[in-house]
């Protein structure tokens, strides 16, 4: 073996992975994927009408040279997903890459943390006045975050109001939204309708949940603590309990996340999360996408807690 084709073996063993096994994309390759993507799109997206000026503007970078540090696939999920996403300000559009047969959800994944211990559910505890304070993180997926509620909330059930502070709620699943709905609403509450790209309704959802108690449908006081950072599912939540009078929202409008979202493959290896269908709240037929849940007290999320808590104790004390 000559000492010439040593060095070669060895320097490409240091270059980075992407660059011996992945062949860099041309620009013929990109441009195809940029229709491919906005075929899917126009077909899919709850918005068609946007996707031809969005198409447009992607195409006109496209053609100055403003992708060029796009070299695999997983550069052009990252760079053309977020460019999808800012133009049309959808919270909920992005792109990624799997593995061949991979099976693929649009569920996000997160690192352990507070998204994760304890199904998201992070404190529990009484206040002044014997009021309840709830705080967690996320609308959970796992089945076994209805139990970790149902705790929750049975341990709060001699408490005279609540407070539930959705500050840093993400977002998640529809499915835990009804369930907790089912502790603040009567039986058989409509909840939301879904609606295609048409505006016709796909299906309703009402509440169907039976609560371990029914402490809280009494003549029992909520406030829900809201930023711009409450998302998604966290809006479904609020904006139900709201227009259904069961909830104050105090702190900041929320982020304006408010369509259900799926997945659509634009190749084998390249997924779109996208924005399927719309929910509007059944009692006041709004959807929240870019305006986001009012709150009824509007006051920053840093000084929402304290200014719960002090109008809190005041209602329950002066009942």
């Amino acid at each position: 073996m000559s000492l010439t084709f040593i060095c070669l073996l060895c320097l490409c063993l240091l270059l980075p992975a992407h660059s011996v096994a992945q062949a860099h994309l041309s620009e013929s390759a990109i441009r195809t994927l940029i229709d491919d993507t906005f075929s899917v799109m126009q077909q899919h997206y709850i918005e068609p009408e946007v996707v031809a000026s969005t198409k447009q503007f992607v195409v006109s970078r496209f053609e100055q040279g403003q992708y060029a540090s796009i070299y695999s696939l997983e550069d052009f999920a990252e760079i053309i997903g977020k460019e999808i996403r800012n133009i049309t300000g959808d919270a909920h559009l992005s792109m990624f890459t799997i593995k061949p047969n991979k099976k693929v959800t649009h569920i996000l994944k997160h690192k352990t943390g507070k998204l994760t211990y304890n199904f998201a559910f992070e404190q529990v505890s009484y206040l002044d006045g014997n009021i309840g304070y709830l705080k967690f993180n996320k609308f959970h997926s796992d089945e076994k975050a209805k139990e970790t509620a149902d705790a929750a909330f049975n341990f709060l059930k001699q408490s005279d109001g609540m407070i539930i502070d959705l500050r840093d709620t993400i977002g998640g699943s529809p499915d835990l939204v009804q369930y907790l709905l089912g502790y603040f609403l009567p039986n058989k509450t409509p909840l939301w309708e879904v609606l295609d790209q048409k505006g016709q309704q796909l299906y309703s959802v009402i509440n169907s949940n039976n609560p371990k108690h029914e402490r809280f449908q009494q003549d029992y006081p909520i406030w829900i603590l809201t930023s711009g950072q409450s998302a998604s599912a966290t809006e479904f939540f609020a904006g139900v309990m709201q227009a259904n009078n069961r909830a104050e929202i105090v702190g900041e409008t929320t982020a304006g996340a408010g369509y259900y979202v799926g997945v659509q493959p634009v190749t084998p290896e390249l997924i779109f999360r996208i924005s399927l269908s719309k929910p509007v709240i059944s009692i006041n037929k709004q959807n929240w996408e870019k305006t986001g849940i009012k709150p009824d007290i509007n006051v920053s999320a840093v000084d929402a807690l304290n200014y719960a808590k002090r109008v809190a104790y005041e209602s329950v004390t002066n009942r």
